[in-house]
């Protein structure tokens, strides 16, 4: 979703400070830092290692959040770059893009050093693949039900209860995705890049796909809603990505299988 009325406040006076992360360029420190939650919060949290652009287009010019932020976590977990190699054609950008965004395995991306500037070049293909992604899980498989069919305001306590299993998710390590139920069948998402406990509630800090670094989104006891967006947050897909992230690693740090290498071998069969 798009959203017009979020005050810029929160986009630019809560940005989070973090110390800059560079994103791997070899296989040694891919496989390093994979295992790091501090070090991939911190990865995910720098805007060199987001989306150069922000959440657009999509159906009805309503955005593609969800897709958005589900590409930028594959690709934080999922790309090594190689500044010193050619760039990609845009055939092999495309399939680069495709791997991503289906959580194939790990990716090699020649000619760039982070996220940012490959989708700078790219980005005209990265959002072909994110509103291709939306009309086959959004639209044709009806994907966009699940999580969005939730009440926009609960009870406090069911409120708390989904606030404590999310810090407990991540203080596993996990970056959370979730999506956001606004009133009507409107919804949103973003990445729970970090989480602090408070006396009386948490502080999150979110990566939102329609601003580019984080900010501090606060939730204190009592609460019916989040008050940004006014939604009700629904922690989705974490496992099943972070199991497919967990497969990927092994394949390449402990038998230097990259996605391309698993697409050929499948191909040969």
């Amino acid at each position: 979703m798009r959203w017009k009325a979020f005050t810029a406040f929160a986009a630019t006076s809560l940005i989070t400070a973090w110390a800059h992360a560079k994103a791997p360029t070899t296989k040694a420190e891919f496989c390093e830092m994979a295992h790091k939650p501090a070090t991939m919060r911190a990865l995910l949290a720098d805007t060199d290692n987001q989306l150069s652009f922000t959440n657009r287009g999509g159906l009805g010019d309503a955005g593609v959040c969800w897709w958005h932020s589900m590409f930028t976590r594959n690709a934080n977990y999922l790309a090594i770059y190689r500044p010193d190699e050619p760039r990609p054609n845009r055939n092999e950008a495309r399939q680069i893009i495709m791997d991503i965004a289906a959580n194939r395995g790990v990716v090699e991306i020649p000619g760039f050093k982070n996220l940012s500037e490959f989708s700078y070049a790219h980005s005209s293909e990265i959002q072909q693949s994110l509103e291709g992604g939306q009309i086959v899980d959004g639209g044709l498989l009806f994907g966009w039900v699940r999580g969005v069919t939730g009440n926009h305001e609960i009870p406090a306590d069911e409120l708390k209860t989904r606030m404590d299993q999310l810090y407990m998710e991540v203080s596993k390590g996990i970056i959370p995705y979730q999506m956001l139920q606004i009133e009507g069948i409107t919804a949103h998402a973003w990445l729970v890049v970090n989480m602090k406990k408070t006396a009386n509630g948490y502080i999150l800090t979110v990566h939102d796909s329609n601003y580019r670094g984080t900010y501090n989104v606060v939730y204190t006891d009592g609460m019916t809603q989040l008050s940004d967006y006014q939604a009700v947050p629904y922690t989705s897909r974490n496992m099943m990505d972070y199991a497919s992230y967990e497969t990927a690693l092994k394949n390449f740090c402990k038998r230097g299988f990259t996605a391309k290498d698993l697409r050929e071998s499948r191909s040969k069969r």
